[in-house]
């Protein structure tokens, strides 16, 4: 499975990233904003992340661009507190402080209510 992990902090991704692959996805986590914008418009992917190091603009506008450009993918927020922002209107939201199950496990339950409302 494919995940496209969209963050600001380089460090935090690079930890993500680490534990998403550790566990069997394929991710691809662009490092500025015109990348992020390039890799949702290309569509390669599942599942979107938003993670709460963006800002809530830039955080909807980057979920509107998926589902605009990938319906077929599910978008999971990591979010610091487990609010949900009903203009990101995520798929899935999991708190950071969850840990790294908590992120694999909202990844899958979100590409898999996406596949089971396409079929």
């Amino acid at each position: 499975m494919r995940v496209l992990l969209l963050g600001r902090h380089p460090e935090l991704s690079a930890y993500r990233i680490e534990v998403l692959e550790a566990a069997g996805f394929e991710v691809l986590a662009p490092t500025a904003r015109h990348e992020a914008e390039r890799a949702v418009l290309a569509g390669e992917y599942d599942v979107a992340l938003l993670s709460y190091s963006l800002s809530n603009e830039t955080a909807q506008e980057l979920a509107e661009l998926v589902r605009q450009s990938c319906p077929q993918c599910g978008i999971v927020a990591i979010s610091e507190t487990g609010w949900d922002d009903s203009k990101i209107a995520p798929d899935e939201t999991v708190v950071g402080s969850e840990g790294p199950q908590a992120l694999i496990a909202a990844i899958r339950r979100a590409a898999s209510r996406k596949i089971r409302r396409i079929k």
